[in-house]
Formats: structure tokens, sequence, C-alpha cells
């Protein structure tokens, strides 16, 4: 367990559930995420990884990195990023014995400094070989199998709309507001439960105005389409020549085969791990999720933060975290190394100062996420100075491909009204 972590002293942000972490009780607020609920009572282990048992924690705290697996009401492997709270879930660490914080086998992490190759370790005799695989095989995977089957979704429904704009944050929203004002007839996906994404942490709030998202969900409705939410898009694919996205809803459980001839792909990108030793530590997140967390439901991220970067982002974490009461410093040097156990306790800058922090923010802009793109056969190029592929997106979306549009964060990072631009842009071209 960190340091304690709390939530603002505000009415809106009571808890009103109680969720159970390897039997203790934590305070949650029913709806958020099962992360932010531990994240807010100072849980900060959640998993060890499968080979050489060191500590996870949450890090992007929306689904793209694994780092918060943990299994719920009997199911392994469940992301506590993307499970809302409700009272008397079950919650336990994985790969961890007896517990992920306390875990026994964490000592082969230390015993092990320059790294544990089965292949060749003990391959003579055999009845040591054999044992020592038969320990390694205890240590690899990841969870326990589930209490019981999963029951079998729903049929797959295939489904015709005129648009599909997969995305609700400012790229998304902006660009389904174009073809709704148009009379589009048009499905807007987003994989989180409320549209708005990056819009929804604050950190630019001249971007859009309050309630737009609402509005255009309204927009959507009324030109005759449908605002899906908690709904992935999993893949994209040509049949005959038409593009066809492959859907999944979270609540209630659905797949939908959907076809449209116009295809807006704004779903964002990657949060950026820092890339420094111990980046892998549990308290070093992403500072927009951080941001978004304090927003929706008053998560105090820690007593002293440190906010990685330089930037406008940068700067809004710094004050956001400031006006919150917290310790918050600006790292603009490069890091050298994170220290700490259990969890992140300073930072080794390069030029050999140090900054003591509870929590890491990462301040950089997210890494494109091109593969719904590339899986129609959209190119990428190396950015040496994003160090990240970038699709080929041209300045109205356009991808080259037939019918198949992209704006936002998914193709390069940008600020939100930049977003917001480039999806209207988009819109444009796609209603032609």
């Amino acid at each position: 367990m960190g340091p304690p972590m709390a939530r603002l002293p505000d009415p809106r942000f009571a808890t009103d559930c109680t969720v159970h972490l390897d039997g203790r009780a934590v305070p949650a607020r029913t709806g958020e995420s099962v992360a932010s609920a531990l994240l807010a009572a100072g849980e900060r282990v959640l998993s060890r990884s499968a080979k050489y048992h060191r500590p996870r924690g949450p890090f992007c705290l929306s689904g793209s990195c694994g780092s918060c697996l943990v299994r719920i009401d009997g199911e392994p492997n469940r992301r506590a990023c993307r499970t809302p709270c409700r009272d008397g879930m079950r919650v336990e660490t994985q790969n961890g014995w007896p517990d992920a914080v306390h875990d026994l086998l964490g000592v082969i992490d230390r015993l092990t400094p320059g790294g544990l190759d089965v292949h060749h370790m003990l391959t003579r005799p055999r009845l040591a070989n054999e044992a020592l695989v038969a320990f390694t095989r205890r240590l690899a995977g990841s969870g326990r199998m589930p209490d019981r089957a999963s029951p079998r979704g729903p049929a797959a429904s295939h489904e015709t709309f005129d648009a599909l704009v997969l995305g609700a944050g400012p790229a998304g929203l902006s660009a389904a507001e174009v073809l709704a004002g148009a009379g589009v007839r048009l499905l807007l996906v987003e994989r989180d439960r409320i549209p708005g994404g990056r819009l929804r942490a604050g950190l630019e709030p001249d971007a859009a105005p309050d309630g737009w998202p609402a509005e255009v969900a309204r927009a959507v409705l009324s030109s005759g389409g449908e605002v899906a939410l908690a709904t992935s898009a999993t893949s994209l694919w040509h049949d005959g020549g038409a593009p066809v996205c492959l859907l999944v809803g979270e609540e209630p459980r659905r797949t939908r085969v959907v076809r449209a001839p116009r295809i807006l792909v704004c779903t964002g990108g990657h949060a950026r791990p820092p890339t420094f030793e111990g980046n892998d530590l549990p308290g070093i997140h992403s500072g927009r999720a951080l941001a978004l967390a304090l927003a929706e439901h008053g998560v105090l991220p820690g007593r002293r933060v440190a906010v990685l970067g330089t930037g406008p982002e940068p700067e809004a974490l710094l004050a956001r975290f400031a006006a919150a009461g917290l310790q918050a410093t600006a790292v603009t040097t490069p890091v050298a190394r994170a220290r700490g156990r259990g969890a992140v306790r300073s930072l080794d800058l390069a030029d050999g100062g140090r900054v003591p922090c509870d929590v890491v923010a990462q301040g950089a802009p997210p890494t494109p996420a091109p593969d719904l793109l590339r899986a129609l056969g959209v190119g990428v190029d190396w950015d040496p100075a994003l160090e990240a592929f970038t699709p080929r997106v041209l300045r109205d979306g356009a991808t080259g491909i037939a019918g198949l549009y992209a704006a936002g964060e998914v193709a390069r990072p940008g600020t939100a009204a930049e977003a917001v631009s480039w999806g209207r842009r988009a819109g444009e071209a796609a209603r032609g």
C-alpha cells in the first residue's frame, strides 16, 4: 500500500458503495472505475509481472496498457480501469503469493539482476531441469482460471449506416456535428461511458463550450442516427469493396457488424510511458488520466507529484495539481531512474538532481494509434521527433483509401482545439 491518497473534500465526490480488494473493504463511487477507487484508497499494487514478479499498477487508466489487470468476481485479467464499481464487487490482485502487495516470489527479481534464462539454467541433470521447468511454469501466465465459464454472448447483428464515426473526443464530436447537421444518418461510437474524450479532463477549457458533447449527441439522434457508448471498434476490413467495422459493446454485451460508405477514425492515441529505468513502478501514470480522475471523481493522485515534460499540457497539469493542494514539481530535464520498491518514491535526474515524489504524471502527448487505419491499408511513416509511427492522413482527414478518414491524436499529437478543427475538416470532406 502506498502513502494515503484521498479525494477532494467536496460532496460531489462522496463515496456510496464498497468494493472488496483481497478481502479488505474499499470505499468507492458507483460507476467510477475500479482503478480510480483503488488509487483513491491508496492501493497502488494490483498485480505482479508474469516472469520476474515486479509490482504492477495502473498507468494509462484508459485500457491501452494492461498494467492494472485484476480478478473481479472470479474472472481473471479484467482491466481495473475499464470496470465500473458496484457495491459488493470482489476484486483480487493477481500473480502474487499470498497477494500482489506481499508477494514472496518477488525475490526472483532481486536474485536474478542479469535476467532469468530458463533455457540455459540447470540443463543437467534431467531431474533438476524438470523441477526448474515445473517451477517456472508456475511463475508464467497471468491470473488463475475463472471460477465459471463466461455466458455465451448474443449473435452479432448486421447493420448499415450512412456514416460511422469512431471516437467521441474533440475530433470525433466535431466530425459528427458536421455530418449530423447535414442530415447524415450516422453511428457515433465511444469506448468510454461518457463522451468528450480529453475534454473531460478540463485541461483545455477553451477548446469547446460546456455541454458540447451532449449537444452533439442530441444532434446525432435528431438526424436519425445513434450514439453507442461503452463500445469498442475492434477491427476494420473490406467486404466486397465496402468498409466494414466490428463493434463490441460492454454494457449490455453486444456485437455489431456495421457497414458504412464513410468511416471516420478519431479514436485518439495511446498513453506514452516515460523512458527511464524503473518506469514500470506503480505510481507512474498518464498525467491526462490523473487529471480526469481528479475532475470527475475528486481523486487526489498523491501528496508530492512530479510532472514530466514541457509545453502547454504539462503546465496545465502542474497548475491543476497545485490548485488541488498538492506539492507539484515540474521535471523538465531528462530522468535517469525512478526509485522505489512497491511504488515510486523519487526520481534521479540525469544532471545529478533528485526529486522526491509519491506519484509521477507523464505529461508527454500520447502516441498515435494507427492500427485500425493500417487494417484498411493506410501507410505509416516513422517520425523521429515523436519516436512513433504516424499514419498518412491529410489535413482534410483523407487517408488515400476511399471512404476512410481520420482526425485528431489517432494520427498525430495536437491541442484539443486543433483536434476540433481537424475533425470538422474531416467531417466536411466526408459529407462531400
